[in-house]
C-alpha cells in the first residue's frame, strides 16, 4: 500500500492521495472498517522487517470528483455563516452545509461518473473533521497519534499493536501547518511564531499538543493528539488486561472506600491516569469529588463531582496575566469543602497543598513520574514540590504501574501491570503488601503484613480477620463482575452502591451467579 502523501495537493486539490493496494512484502493480519464503505483500517506485517504497520485505505476520488469536491469547498467556505461557539460543529454541517451542497447537486444534474456520498465524506472530514488524521481519530483501539514533521510517518499507538508507523506522511510544510493551525484554532487557542508552543483540548477532549514551524522543533511543525475516551478503562477491564488481579482490586476497592489517600506511580504512558480514574470510581458513594487537571482526562459517573482545569496566562509580558495554575486550583478547592481531593499530576507546588489537605483529613488522589516508590518520594520531598517528609506519613498507599515486556511466548508482548503496591510509613519504611512476579507473570500477595489493615480494624472496632474476610467478599463481588462483562462505567457505579448500602444482598447475588457459572 502506498503512501498516502500530500505533495501532489496544490491549494486547488485537498484531498490527500488514497492508498493503493496491499504491496506483495505485506501480510495483513487484520482488516476492519472504520467508516464503511469510505475508510478501513488494515494492520500489517511488513515481512522483511517483521514490524507492523497501520494502513488507511479509503475510497479514492476520481478526477472528475475532485473538481467537484474543491468547488463545494470554496462554495461552502463563501456561503457558510461562523456558527456560535456553542453550536456543534458536526450538527451545524449536517444542517446548513448539506442544504448548500445538495442546492449545488441539483444545478449539476445527474452525472454518470460521480459518487456523491464519496465526495461528501471527503467534504465532512476536511471541514468538520481532522482532516488526513480523521481516519485515525475514529479508530477507538487508538491511543494516541505522533506527527513527527514533514516528510515522517504518521504513528499511532495502538491498544493492541503497540507503537506503529502508518501510510500518512505530510509532504508539504504548508499542508502541516494549516491543519496545526486549524485544530488550534478549534481548540479555543492560538498559534503562531510568536506563541509557537500550544497544549490544548480538542472536541470531544482530546488532549493536543502542537508545536508550530521551526520555532521550537527545528524540524519544523508537530503535533501530538491523545485521545480521550468516552468509555474508559474500568476495574473490570484492567482485570480482563492482566493489569491486577481480584486481590489487589478488592483492596484497593476497600481501601478506596475508607478513604485513605494513594498515590500512582509510574512513567509516561503506564497507565497512571487510567488506573487513577478507576480507583476513584470506587470511592464511597455521595462523596464530594474535587478533581483538578491541566486538562481534563478523568472521566467519573458520579453527581457529586466536580472537575477543575488550570488556565495558562494571556499576553506577551513576563506577568502571568490571567493564569490559574494547579497550586491555585488546589486552594480553592479546599473552600469546596471535598471530601476527595484528586490531582491528575504533582510535579510543582501544589503538591504542597495537597498534603496539607490530606493531613487535615481530606481524601487525596494523584498521579507522579517516577520509577518506583523511593523515587516518587525523593521527588515529593525534594523541589520544587518540597513537601515535609513529616508530611509523607499521611499518604496511605502508593501503587507503582508499569508497561512490561510479559514472560513466555516466542515473540515480545508487552502489557501493563501494578509492579508493586506499598503502605507508607514514612518516607524511608514502607510495607509492600502486593508485588509483580516477572518470571511467572502472577501478583503475589503479603496481605498479612498489611498495616493499614490493622489500623482501619482499630477504628472501626473488628479483628484484620474480619476485614481480610471483606476484601474476600469483594472478589467474589469482581469475580462476578468480570465473568458477567459488567464492565461500562455507569454500571459499575451502581454495582458499588449496591454493595455499599446493601453489601449481604449485592454479595448474595454475585456468589450465586459465579457458582452456577
Amino acid at each position: 500500500m502506498e503512501k498516502l502523501t500530500t505533495s501532489e495537493i496544490s491549494t486547488e486539490l485537498r484531498v490527500p492521495i488514497s492508498a493503493s493496494p496491499l504491496p506483495p512484502l505485506i501480510e495483513e493480519v487484520i482488516r476492519y472498517p472504520l467508516l464503511e464503505p469510505f475508510v478501513y483500517v488494515v494492520i500489517a506485517r511488513d515481512v522483511t522487517t517483521g514490524g507492523y504497520m497501520y494502513l488507511v485505505d479509503e475510497l479514492r476520488l476520481n478526477e472528475e470528483e475532485i473538481g467537484i469536491y474543491n468547488t463545494l469547498m470554496d462554495t461552502l467556505q463563501f456561503e457558510l455563516k461562523v456558527p456560535r461557539s456553542e453550536v456543534d460543529p458536526k450538527a451545524y454541517f449536517e444542517t446548513s452545509a448539506k442544504a448548500i451542497i445538495d442546492k449545488y447537486r441539483i444545478s449539476m444534474g445527474r452525472m454518470k461518473n460521480v459518487a456523491w456520498s464519496k465526495i461528501l465524506y471527503y467534504v465532512e472530514r476536511d471541514m468538520v473533521g481532522f482532516g488526513p488524521l480523521d481516519p485515525l481519530m475514529r479508530d477507538p483501539a487508538i491511543e494516541d497519534i505522533s506527527v513527527n514533521g514533514v516528510g515522517k510517518p504518521v504513528y499511532v499507538f495502538h491498544s493492541k499493536f503497540e507503537s506503529m508507523p502508518t501510510n500518512i506522511v505530510f509532504e508539504r510544510e504548508q499542508d502541516l501547518n494549516d491543519l496545526i493551525v486549524r485544530l488550534v484554532h478549534i481548540s479555543g487557542k492560538h498559534i503562531s511564531t510568536a506563541f509557537p508552543l500550544v497544549d490544548a483540548t480538542l472536541p470531544g477532549r482530546h488532549r493536543l499538543m502542537a508545536t508550530y514551524m521551526k520555532e521550537v522543533t527545528p524540524s519544523g511543525s508537530t503535533l501530538t493528539i491523545r485521545k480521550f475516551r468516552s468509555d474508559p478503562v474500568t476495574i473490570v477491564d484492567m482485570l480482563n488486561y492482566g493489569t491486577l488481579n481480584s486481590e489487589i482490586a478488592a483492596y484497593l476497592w476497600f481501601m478506596m472506600e475508607n478513604r485513605l489517600s494513594a498515590i500512582v506511580v509510574g512513567a509516561t504512558a503506564a497507565g497512571k491516569t487510567t488506573l487513577l480514574n478507576a480507583l476513584v470510581s470506587m470511592i464511597r458513594p455521595g462523596s464530594k469529588i474535587v478533581t483538578i487537571e491541566e486538562v481534563q482526562e478523568l472521566n467519573l459517573a458520579v453527581e457529586n463531582w466536580v472537575p477543575m482545569i488550570s488556565r495558562p496566562s494571556y499576553g506577551l509580558s513576563t506577568e502571568k496575566i490571567g493564569e490559574v495554575s494547579l497550586f491555585d486550583l488546589v486552594k480553592a478547592s479546599l473552600r469546596m469543602r471535598p471530601d476527595v481531593l484528586v490531582v491528575g499530576e504533582v510535579r510543582g507546588e501544589e503538591a504542597y497543598v495537597l498534603f496539607q489537605a490530606i493531613s487535615t483529613g481530606h481524601g487525596g488522589l494523584c498521579t507522579i513520574h517516577a520509577e518506583d516508590v523511593r523515587s516518587a518520594l525523593k521527588r515529593l520531598t525534594s523541589k520544587p514540590m518540597d513537601v515535609a517528609p513529616s508530611y509523607i506519613p499521611f499518604l496511605d498507599l502508593a501503587v507503582v504501574v508499569r508497561r512490561v515486556v510479559l514472560p513466555g511466548g516466542d515473540k515480545l508482548r508487552f502489557g501493563r501491570r501494578i509492579i508493586s503496591v506499598d503502605e507508607i510509613i514514612d518516607v524511608d519504611n514502607q510495607v509492600k503488601v502486593f508485588e509483580w512476579n516477572a518470571a511467572k507473570d502472577v501478583f503475589e500477595s503479603h496481605l498479612e503484613e498489611s498495616v493499614k489493615l490493622k489500623k482501619i480494624a482499630e477504628f472501626k472496632g473488628v479483628t484484620v480477620k474480619d476485614l481480610l474476610q471483606e476484601i474476600e467478599r469483594r472478589k467474589v463481588v469482581l469475580n462476578w463482575l468480570r465473568q458477567m462483562n459488567i464492565r461500562h462505567y455507569t454500571d459499575l457505579q451502581k454495582v458499588f452502591v449496591d454493595y455499599y448500602y446493601k453489601p449481604v444482598e449485592t454479595y448474595q447475588r454475585a456468589i450465586e451467579r459465579v457458582t452456577k457459572t
